[in-house]
């Protein structure tokens, strides 16, 4: 039932993905309790508007919108294709034996999520999913989150798995680049495919 104002704007639990939402009708002004998720989007004011209650323009975010089901999906799936640290990582995030000490809400834990979908998920979940780039060298995710969604603790969780996955993955390598190298010498042939001593140094 529509109505001109709310009455409660907290609908849904920080901590789990939101489902309900207050729909806006631009044209009656008027709310209207929904289920489901809002889509993705933000507003602008109306052009050459004077009114001081414009209720702007509502402008969608169409890579978001794709991308939130295939996320979730992945998630429900496991988290298929990522490394064992940030295996570790998301069950660490996620354990509700730490409820009581730390635990996240729904949009740290699905920024951060859906930047590890992006970076590690097979490239088959992707599809169809095209990111503009800036034309550097390096490709440049970002994560756009609400005032006081808690944008310092994403910060800090996806440095944490840059980190991890960095120094194992430079372990890993050295431990390999070490045992390519014993097992080499004493025969005098090279055991490694071409380029893998060249990728471990």
């Amino acid at each position: 039932m529509a109505r001109t104002t709310i009455d409660r704007l907290i609908i849904n639990s920080p901590y789990e993905a939101p489902a309900r939402y207050w729909s806006y009708d631009r044209e009656t002004r008027a709310f209207d309790l929904k289920e489901g998720r809002r889509p993705a989007g933000y507003v602008v004011a109306t052009p050459h508007s004077r009114s001081f209650d414009d209720p702007g323009i509502f402008i969608e975010l169409p890579v978001v919108n794709q991308m939130r089901p295939r996320v979730k999906t992945w998630r429900s799936a496991g988290y298929p294709g990522v490394t064992g640290i940030t295996k570790r990582l998301l069950e660490h995030w996620q354990d509700a034996e730490e409820f009581d000490t730390r635990r996240f809400f729904f949009c740290q834990l699905e920024a951060v999520e859906t930047l590890i979908w992006l970076t590690e998920a097979p490239a088959a979940e992707k599809v169809g999913i095209d990111l503009p780039s800036d034309g550097g060298e390096f490709q440049r995710l970002c994560a756009k989150m609400a005032t006081g969604a808690g944008k310092t603790v994403v910060m800090a969780m996806v440095i944490a798995w840059h980190i991890l996955n960095k120094v194992t993955l430079t372990l890993q390598k050295l431990w390999l680049l070490d045992g390519l190298r014993r097992f080499s010498k004493p025969r005098g042939n090279v055991t490694a495919p071409p380029g893998l001593l060249d990728w471990l140094t």
